[in-house]
């Protein structure tokens, strides 16, 4: 007798766990202002839908378990939206409309395919999105307004993704990534900003940065972790006043960049084994200062305009470098030390064609 009810205890006790894990769906619709939807899922497939209209409404969404959704709709000001998924091949996407508003994503998982997705348009909204751990991640957020701001927060050694698109005046975007890692940024518009940090050990990492606009800035500082774990920057700045400061450290890396408009100046340091530039720069009054680390070396650079300028350092043996300049009063300079003394080891060529230009080449160890 004992043991038919420790059976069926044990039968009871399975039922109830099952149904406790099985996939649910929440779905809520809120109008008005101050209005709270607070949803805890905990099951595989598990689902919810919310949507607010009004002012200061805030969503709270907690899920755990595989194959998770969410999807939060707001329009208004001053509202809060904020997902905490935990579990592989999740997605969150987050929809929001007005001033003022604030979106929040956390997902972590030891699994695979967690997708973060933000939206927002209007002024001085905030998208926060931090993935933890897992492998092909995918963050997402778009931004339409002023003073919006983005922050992205990729950790974990396997394989992720950002992109991002902002447009309007004084927004700006913070990024950063760890182990393989890829990043496609955005930005139009006046006094925007993005500062990209990449962390590429041991499978390298990919950036690309594009701003159109004036006064613009961004700044890039991707590391490898040695001398051969590679990394690629794709810059382009179309403007006026426009500054960019980007640092590449692992070796095979690669950074091509253009710049076309006035006052444009440019910053780049590559340390790492056999590292490349290529760049152009178009218009009046641009700067590009560049320095390399590492033996193997090279760099081509075209510029065309006036009073243009252009200053490059190779410290490493087997370098070459080319600057290529057209128009009036531009300045070029390209120095090449390493050792070895006994071995030809440079190659430097500057071409110019205009009025009044000059250029220095020194090489030596």
């Amino acid at each position: 007798m004992q043991t038919k009810r420790t059976i069926l205890a044990a039968a009871i006790s399975l039922l109830i766990a099952n149904h406790a894990y099985a996939a649910s769906e929440s779905v809520q619709d809120q109008t008005g202002t101050d209005n709270v939807a607070d949803v805890v899922q905990q099951g595989d497939s598990s689902s919810v839908n919310q949507r607010q209209n009004g002012t200061a409404n805030v969503v709270f969404t907690e899920q755990r378990g595989v194959g998770l959704t969410t999807e939060s709709d707001q329009v208004g000001s001053g509202n809060i939206s904020v997902t905490d998924q935990s579990g592989s091949n999740g997605s969150v996407a987050i929809s929001q409309d007005g001033q003022y508003n604030l979106a929040t994503i956390l997902q972590s998982s030891v699994g695979v395919g967690q997708s973060a997705a933000i939206s927002q348009a209007g002024i001085s909204n905030l998208a926060y999105i931090e993935q933890q751990d897992g492998a092909g991640n995918a963050a997402t957020i778009s931004q339409n307004g002023q003073r919006n701001a983005t922050e992205v927060f990729q950790v974990g050694r396997l394989s992720k993704r950002y992109t991002g698109v902002q447009n309007g005046d004084g927004n700006t975007a913070y990024i950063e990534q760890s182990g393989s890692a890829s990043a496609d940024t955005e930005q139009t518009g006046t006094a925007n900003v993005i500062r990209l940090t990449q962390d590429g050990f041991p499978y390298g990492a990919y950036a690309s940065i594009s701003q159109n606009g004036t006064g613009n800035k961004a700044t890039l500082d991707q590391r490898s972790g040695g001398r051969y774990s590679s990394g690629d920057v794709a810059l382009v700045q179309i403007g006026t006043d426009n500054v960019a400061d980007v640092v590449e450290s692992g070796g095979f890396s690669s950074f091509s960049f253009t710049q076309d408009g006035i006052g444009n100046v440019l910053t780049a340091e590559q340390g790492g084994r056999s590292t490349s530039v290529v760049g152009r720069s178009t218009g009046n009054s641009n700067r590009v200062d560049i320095e390399q680390d590492f033996d193997g070396s090279s760099l081509v650079i075209d510029q065309n305009g006036t009073a243009n300028e252009i200053d490059v350092v190779q410290m490493g043996y087997y370098s070459s470098g080319t600057i290529e300049q057209v128009g009036t009063e531009n300045y070029a300079s390209l120095v090449q030390t390493g050792a070895w003394d006994n071995v030809q080891q440079y190659d430097a060529a500057i071409m110019q064609n205009g009025t009044g230009n000059s250029a220095f080449v020194t090489q030596g160890p």
